[in-house]
């Protein structure tokens, strides 16, 4: 019996492994939206000032449009010149708060006050890649995110998983998810 056999792994552990994980994130994932660079686009109702930044305050339309304004700011983009339109996508991932340690998962007291956890990581499917790097910020449970270290790829032949790591950039809220309510328990 040849032993080098014994020790690979079959052809059919990626395809399992991929599938797996795939279940595990839909069963035990929660929807976590990401936030895009904003898409920026001139306003059809006035001249850009480029140089300023903002609205000219001269009207491009004709007299009879229903946004035609003469004197004051634009009634499209309110004097800013452009249209800025947000987008959001919503993914599924795992969401581990605090993944360096802490079962606990309690508040802290720093100089800055009472603080929950800081740092969360995510889970994901690859395909999400793209998005994930191109993120400006994440929201999880409603609290804003900002990556820290670049999304990196793991599992059977690196190829299975994303995951990602994620700073709060908001205070915590009760009930978010981000800290356990310990009211009620001796120590």
């Amino acid at each position: 019996m040849d032993k080098s056999r014994n020790r690979r792994i079959g052809t059919k552990a990626k395809p399992r492994w991929d599938r797996a994980m795939h279940r595990v994130i839909d069963g035990l994932g929660r929807r976590v939206m990401v936030y895009l660079p904003d898409k920026k686009s001139e306003c059809p109702n006035c001249y850009y000032d480029k140089v300023h930044d903002k609205s000219s305050g001269v009207c491009k339309v004709d007299v009879s449009s229903p946004t035609y304004f003469t004197v004051g700011r634009c009634p499209v983009c309110h004097g800013r010149g452009v249209l800025t339109t947000t987008i959001r996508k919503c993914i599924h991932a795992i969401v581990i708060w605090n993944p360096q340690g802490y079962a606990t998962n309690t508040k802290t007291y720093s100089e800055a006050g009472w603080e929950g956890a800081m740092s969360a990581e995510i889970k994901t499917d690859k395909c999400y890649l793209d998005i994930i790097k191109r993120a400006k910020y994440i929201s999880i449970d409603g609290v804003r995110c900002q990556m820290t270290n670049g999304p990196i790829i793991r599992g059977i032949g690196g190829q299975s998983i994303l995951i990602a790591q994620f700073m709060t950039v908001d205070k915590p809220r009760v009930g978010s998810g981000e800290t356990i309510n310990t009211e009620g328990y001796n120590n």
